[in-house]
């Protein structure tokens, strides 16, 4: 049979269009399939860098760059942010347990203590080249045992409280030499001590068995001259007890959480004679932690942890929940004047989070408790470095500055070589050679810095 032209014409069109879908078809089934396979390996090595952190920190960074290089997502992203914070883990040892922890705002100074005992200080490089501990000692060798403490800013102020004996202000301008420079006698149990963090005002929270059963009471003390520690003003805090307080570094504003009956209130401290009470509200809080300026707090809670703004602190406003598999968030500390926050739980799981958009937190970065309980923690100002305190273990010490959002950017801006053939070859069995160059080795920072 022939064909006129026109449908000659019409009939081999229609033969390509079929070859053409048939062979798009072919390409794209390919094509996910290489996909699918992309992601496969990419999942593949993330894991196994999570299990070598702990055997070869080396080969786990590597291969955490490589599964995001791979494939970009949260489960690739947060495995690598994982392996390089817990990468700059230090164990302090020197001590069993550390039930509450301090640090100075550059992360210099650390101070521990295990409850009943003596706070332990420890003296840290001021440069990130390599978490080490430079000198280490005891506060109050001699004096009896300290169940609360605090520490200012600089680690100059630190005071430290022994139930039913008192209160003990130290100099340590000196840090090779502490000084004893006041001690306050105090018949009292103590709930909790904070110090703002430019070290001129504590405030001293304890059961007072004399007069009421159903409140705590907090002294507003005066430390300017530290020799001479004066108390401006007492307020009385409907609980048997609480579970936290936070000042500013001013000292002008101050958060208390209480205890079973849950809820807490904010105090403006501008005049300390004249305390006013600003809000109250019955949120089932924990712990908290607030901003340098007073302005954000982050508290935690039986579920996770709350960001609350209080630039009107007549009115706070909740803007986000930071959830996850949480359970009694006990310590939360803030760092980058209020962007950065730490968060840690009963359970021993603990996650830095970016809080550039308060509205919006961004999980950076969890931290391995080892399985212990976490109940105090504490950042640097500038974020880079945290530290742990547990009463099953001894201080735990971070070095976060690898930390970022883009996790493989941080990589690369150590690390800019590539992953030679035999590596690559060896963890990924074989599957990798697709994503190799000319010599068979992966590179996984080429032009990430310049994106």
């Amino acid at each position: 049979m022939h064909l006129p032209h026109a449908d000659r014409t019409r009939w081999f069109l229609a033969v390509l269009l079929v070859l053409a879908v048939s062979a798009w078809g072919i390409a794209v089934e390919a094509g996910e399939r290489h996909d699918v396979e992309r992601v496969a390996l990419a999942r593949k090595l993330a894991l196994k860098g999570a299990e070598l952190r702990e055997l070869d920190a080396g080969d786990a960074v590597w291969l955490g760059a490589a599964a995001v290089r791979l494939h970009a997502d949260a489960q690739t992203r947060d495995a690598l942010a994982d392996t390089l914070a817990n990468d700059g883990l230090l164990d302090l040892n020197d001590v069993s347990r550390a039930d509450e922890v301090a640090m100075t705002s550059d992360g210099s100074l650390v101070l521990a203590l295990p409850i009943h005992q003596k706070a332990h200080w420890w003296e840290l490089p001021r440069e990130h080249t390599e978490m080490n501990v430079l000198d280490a000692g005891v506060l109050d060798l001699k004096g009896s045992a300290v169940d609360e403490m605090a520490m200012s800013a600089d680690g100059a102020t630190i005071v430290t409280a022994d139930d039913y004996e008192g209160l003990t202000v130290w100099d340590l301008d000196d840090r090779a030499h502490s000084r004893k420079v006041a001690f306050l006698s105090r018949v009292e149990s103590f709930d909790e001590i904070v110090l703002s963090g430019d070290g001129t005002t504590a405030l001293v929270a304890y059961d007072d068995m004399r007069e009421d059963l159903d409140a705590v009471t907090v002294e507003v003390w005066d430390l300017r001259r530290r020799s001479h520690p004066a108390r401006r003003s007492t307020l009385k805090v409907p609980s048997d007890f609480l579970y936290g307080m936070a000042i500013s570094a001013d000292g002008k504003t101050a958060v208390a959480v209480r205890g079973h009956e849950g809820g807490w209130l904010v105090w403006d401290l501008t005049d300390p004679a004249h305390p006013v009470e600003l809000h109250v509200n019955d949120q089932g809080e924990e712990s908290v932690a607030l901003s340098p300026d007073g302005r954000r707090a982050v508290f935690g809670t039986g579920r996770g942890a709350d960001v609350w703004d209080l630039s009107d602190r007549t009115k706070p406003v909740r803007v986000a929940t930071m959830g996850g598999d949480f359970h009694d968030v006990f310590a939360v500390a803030m760092a980058r004047k209020g962007e950065l926050a730490l968060t840690a739980d009963y359970h021993g799981r603990a996650v830095l989070w970016d809080l550039s958009d308060p509205s919006r937190p961004v999980r950076l970065a969890g931290l391995k408790t080892g399985g212990r309980a976490v109940h105090a923690v504490a950042l640097s100002d500038d974020g880079r470095t945290a530290v742990m305190g547990s009463p099953w273990g001894g201080p735990r010490i971070w070095d976060l500055s690898r930390v970022d959002r883009d996790p493989l950017r941080s990589f690369c801006r150590r690390e800019d070589d590539a992953i030679l053939g035999e590596f690559w070859e060896r963890y990924t069995d074989g599957q990798g050679s697709a994503y190799v160059d000319g010599d068979g080795d992966f590179q996984p920072c080429d032009g990430v810095l310049a994106r």
